[in-house]
């Protein structure tokens, strides 16, 4: 029987979306490599299909680099994401079809032919998802939106976001909310605006008692500062940054047409990679 590879990637899918199956890009390319040992890795594969101008969504990314299989070994790649699916949540809701007999007939086989990263003398860093706290004014209806745009392109790419119009109701109390959000964050993500600055200068609502407590943490960590990410989205640096933070470097996001390879750069941050590799120390040509 010939099979709708259209129908099961969309079952597949339907799997890593859910919360405790969820796979990264970072995640799905370090399990693709075991496949395909020259696969670019995360950053390299997302800056390509950048410059081509192709999607980021990790629903189209998953699919084109699955279907640059043979059917035979995306076979076996479908096998081996439901077993890792398998060991994250038990018995996925849903197995392949009859026509997809190697959940268990192919695992042996698959174990022989292929290679594991530490047979090969290759390690893959696993990408954890990290928790993000964008911290933001609500200046208008289109600087909100353009925050809530972030958050989804952010979760797109692994990245936990803990924000304000997503977890609060009525009545939930707000001060608990911004009080629990910034310790429990990995990274804090600061949307700087004019109007940003004057409420967190003169400690005006909900924004001065967020950079009240982040400010609180920075000067604790000011020398090796990772955790908090300054973001300007309008205005000038002067204009929309507080005094005490414009010693901290910024992402320029103000020009919605440098959009993707600022999300690339913001990416880099919350991940802990750097912009650009250091290259590793030769020998001395007169040893």
């Amino acid at each position: 029987m010939e099979l709708n590879w259209v129908r099961e990637f969309n079952k597949l899918m339907s799997l890593m979306n859910e919360k405790e199956s969820y796979f990264s890009g970072g995640k799905f390319i370090s399990l693709i490599r075991e496949f395909d040992n020259f696969h670019p890795d995360y950053y390299q594969y997302i800056e390509y299909r950048q410059s081509k101008g192709l999607s980021t969504s990790r629903k189209d990314y998953f699919y084109d680099i699955l279907m640059n299989f043979s059917e035979e070994t995306r076979k076996k790649i479908f096998n081996r994401f439901y077993e890792e699916i398998k060991d994250m949540k038990g018995t996925p809701k849903q197995k392949h079809e009859e026509g997809l007999l190697f959940w268990n007939s192919q695992k042996s086989e698959q174990i022989e032919e292929t290679k594991s990263s530490e047979d090969l003398g290759i390690t893959y860093e696993t990408i954890d998802n990290p928790k993000v706290f964008i911290s933001y004014s609500w200046d208008d209806e289109d600087h909100k939106q353009w925050v809530l745009d972030l958050s989804k392109r952010l979760f797109e790419n692994g990245v936990e976001v803990i924000l304000d119009r997503y977890e609060l109701k009525p009545g939930k109390n707000m001060i608990h909310f911004m009080e629990q959000a910034v310790p429990k964050a990995d990274k804090v993500l600061t949307i700087f605006t004019p109007n940003f600055k004057l409420k967190a200068e003169s400690r005006s609502g909900g924004v001065g008692f967020e950079y009240s407590i982040m400010n609180s943490e920075l000067y604790n960590s000011i020398a090796d500062n990772k955790k908090f990410i300054p973001i300007l989205r309008r205005g000038s640096f002067s204009e929309s940054i507080p005094n005490f933070i414009q010693q901290f470097i910024a992402i320029d996001m103000v020009e919605d047409s440098q959009f993707e390879s600022k999300l690339s750069e913001l990416l880099l941050a919350i991940y802990d990679k750097p912009q650009v590799e250091k290259p590793q120390i030769g020998k001395s040509p007169f040893n």
